[in-house]
């Protein structure tokens, strides 16, 4: 089955947190080993980069496998921010003035990674307690609150950005379920379709025989087994009739999409929203598909043009090439593609269809005249 959008964000976004978390607490291990200087105590310091160490390897094992958890999360903003307040005993006072030190990493890393497990509503709060707590061990003795301005706008913009990636997140998965439907919606009247070819062969191969024998005066008395081949033909005539398509709208760009993408050759497409009856899209596309299939069979071309354009009266889908075109009042009526399966297709749901073409290329014309209600 195929992941959500959504699904998928989160999943990436927790392991990139992860390996971010684990990195730079690594870094800034070696960058806290590096930088010390008098009045620091070594012992503090690598007791420090050890506890920071080990609680990103927790951190991101637990994430990798389940996701950023509210109390991992949790955690992580409170060990942070003891290490915020830790800072006049952990980070050299050249280092604090500059805002480069290894508790900046982790504090900038935990604000970025508040933004991935939460919503603005929290992530927000939560980035603004770490970035004061910073801002607060600098300050015990006599850091620079400069950083305080990077860790805002970092809040800010990590927010800002999760937001936007969320929002495209489900803009994604509503497409899709809408896909979904429309897929199901096909599936359920090319089945129908199916069933109707079976009728059609019962139809022909039985009842017909039945009723031409009687006709003819094959049959003169009435008998058992002609009274069951009777109700077996009923039966068939019963079945065959149209129980209606599926009470339902789909979005006809979705389909068409979707023939652009198994055409035999490169398609270009312009399509707008438009709903349109699931059996009125089967007609557009399978029309569409055929057309497609002529001019990767019949032309020299490697592309063609798909548009869907509507306005208040009717549908239109077009498909152009730029082949040497052909002559369509030539198209022997044998021949299928055309005349049935662009043509006839569209006929049969209401609709029509038009071809043009010169040298210079075909364009074919496909119209459904709809009611206004059932246009954009």
């Amino acid at each position: 089955m195929t992941e959500d959008a959504r699904a998928a964000l989160n999943r990436v976004t927790a392991l990139a947190g992860a390996a971010m978390r684990g990195a730079v607490a690594v870094l800034g291990g070696v960058a806290a080993v590096a930088g010390m200087a008098p009045p620091l105590a070594l012992p503090v310091v690598l007791t420090a980069v050890g506890v920071s160490v080990l609680w990103s390897a927790v951190f991101a094992l637990i994430t990798v496998r389940r996701g950023v958890l509210t109390s991992v999360m949790l955690v992580d903003i409170a060990l942070t921010s003891a290490l915020c307040l830790l800072q006049p005993w952990l980070v050299a006072p050249g280092l604090r003035l500059g805002g480069a030190s290894w508790v900046d990493g982790l504090t900038s890393m935990t604000i970025v990674v508040a933004s991935i497990a939460w919503r603005p509503r929290l992530a927000v709060p939560a980035g603004l307690v770490v970035a004061l707590t910073h801002s607060l061990g600098a300050w015990q003795d006599g850091g620079a609150l400069g950083t305080l301005g990077i860790h805002l706008i970092q809040i800010a913009a990590t927010a800002a950005l999760m937001t936007v990636l969320r929002r495209a997140a489900r803009v994604a998965d509503d497409a899709l379920e809408e896909l979904r439907a429309t897929e199901r919606a096909a599936a359920v009247v090319r089945a129908r379709r199916a069933d109707e070819r079976a009728h059609n062969r019962e139809l022909h191969d039985t009842v017909l025989a039945t009723l031409t024998t009687i006709g003819t005066d094959g049959i003169t008395t009435t008998s058992a087994a002609l009274r069951a081949r009777a109700a077996a033909d009923l039966a068939i005539v019963e079945g065959a009739i149209d129980a209606g398509e599926p009470d339902i709208d789909v979005d006809l760009r979705h389909q068409l999409r979707a023939v652009a993408d198994q055409a035999q050759l490169d398609v270009e497409v312009d399509l707008v929203p438009c709903k349109v009856p699931v059996h009125v899209a089967a007609a557009f596309t399978e029309a569409a598909a055929q057309a497609l299939a002529n001019v990767a069979r019949h032309t020299r071309v490697e592309r063609a043009r798909v548009s869907l354009a509507t306005d208040y009266t009717s549908v239109l889908v077009t498909i152009t090439d730029t082949g040497p075109g052909f002559d369509p009042t030539t198209v022997p009526r044998h021949r299928y593609g055309v005349r049935e399966g662009i043509i006839g297709r569209m006929r049969s749901a209401n609709g029509d269809a038009e071809i043009t073409s010169d040298h210079s290329g075909t364009t074919v014309t496909l119209r459904w005249p709809a009611p206004p209600e059932a246009t954009p």
